[in-house]
C-alpha cells in the first residue's frame, strides 16, 4: 500500500487545479506585478525583488516535510492548463483565433508539461520555481532575466511537447514532412514554443503567423497548410489533442515518481 500512497498528492493536487477551472491565476500575478511596478522602479530593480521572492518562498516550502502534502500543494500551484478552454472559445474575432493557438500551446507546456518535467528531476520547489519565473515574466515580458531563464527551463518541455505533437501529425496527415522552414533548431533555443505553434498548425491544417521582430528589421512568416481556416472546430480539435497530451505526460510522470520510490 505504501507504494500506492507515494504521489497520491500530485493526483489529487492535479484535479483540485482542474476542478477549479474558473480560478484564473494570472489576474494573481497580474496584480501583484501592478502593485510591484508602482511601487518599485527600474527594470533591475524589479527583477531583483522577484528573485527575492521566489527565493524566500522557495525556502519556506522546503520546511513542508509531510510528503503528500507538498507534493498536493506542488502540483496545485504548477498546474494551469483547465482555464484555457473558456478563454480560447469565447474568441469570435479570426486575428483572435491564431492567438489560440499560441495560448493552447503555452498552457500546455509552460502550464503542464514543463512543471512537471523539472519536478521528476530536480524536485518540487524547482518546478515550483519555474511557475512563478514563468508566470512573472508573462505579466512582465520587459524582464530580461526571467524571459532567459523561461526560454532555457522550456526547451526540454518543448522538445517532449514536439515528438508527441509529430507522431499525431503523422498518423493524422499520413505524412512525415514539417517544413520549419529552417528554423526549428534556431526556435528551439530561442523561442522553443513557436515550434509547438508550427507543429499545431500542420495537425489542423492551417496558416500560422508569426511576427519576428528585433533591432534591424521586422517580418512576418507563415507556417503550415492553407486547406483550413482557423474556427471553433480548429480550436476545440487542438485543445482535446493538449489534454490528450497532457494526461499521457501526467500517466508517464506518475509512473516514474513510483519508480523513484521504490
Amino acid at each position: 500500500m505504501g507504494r500506492v500512497k507515494v504521489g497520491i498528492g500530485y493526483i489529487i493536487g492535479c484535479l483540485l487545479s482542474v476542478l477549479l477551472w474558473r480560478f484564473d491565476r494570472q489576474v494573481i500575478y497580474e496584480k501583484i506585478n501592478e502593485i510591484i511596478k508602482k511601487k518599485l522602479k527600474g527594470e533591475v530593480v524589479i527583477e531583483f525583488t522577484y528573485i527575492i521572492l521566489i527565493a524566500l518562498i522557495c525556502y519556506i516550502f522546503s520546511f513542508i516535510r509531510i510528503g503528500e502534502i507538498n507534493n498536493f500543494i506542488t502540483a496545485f500551484i504548477v498546474i494551469d492548463i483547465s482555464n484555457t478552454e473558456r478563454k480560447n472559445l469565447k474568441r469570435k474575432e479570426r486575428v483572435h483565433f491564431y492567438d489560440s493557438i499560441s495560448t493552447i500551446s503555452r498552457s500546455m507546456i509552460c502550464g503542464f508539461i514543463a512543471p512537471l518535467f523539472l519536478i521528476a528531476f530536480g524536485g518540487n520547489i524547482l518546478g515550483i520555481a519555474y511557475s512563478f519565473i514563468y508566470n512573472i515574466w508573462y505579466c512582465n515580458e520587459e524582464l530580461c532575466i526571467f524571459k532567459y531563464l523561461s526560454t532555457i527551463m522550456n526547451i526540454f518541455p518543448s522538445i517532449i511537447g514536439d515528438l508527441i505533437l509529430y507522431i499525431v501529425y503523422i498518423f493524422r496527415n499520413k505524412s512525415a514532412k514539417v517544413d520549419f522552414k529552417g528554423d526549428f533548431f534556431k526556435n528551439l533555443f530561442i523561442r522553443p514554443l513557436l515550434n509547438i505553434d508550427i507543429f499545431a498548425a500542420f495537425i489542423e491544417s492551417v496558416n500560422f503567423y508569426y511576427y519576428f521582430d528585433n533591432s534591424n528589421t521586422s517580418f512576418l512568416k507563415s507556417y503550415g497548410h492553407y486547406n483550413n481556416k482557423i474556427d471553433q472546430g480548429c480550436i476545440k480539435d487542438y485543445l482535446s489533442i493538449a489534454y490528450g497530451i497532457c494526461l499521457i505526460v501526467f500517466v508517464c510522470f506518475f509512473i516514474l515518481v513510483l519508480n523513484m520510490a521504490k
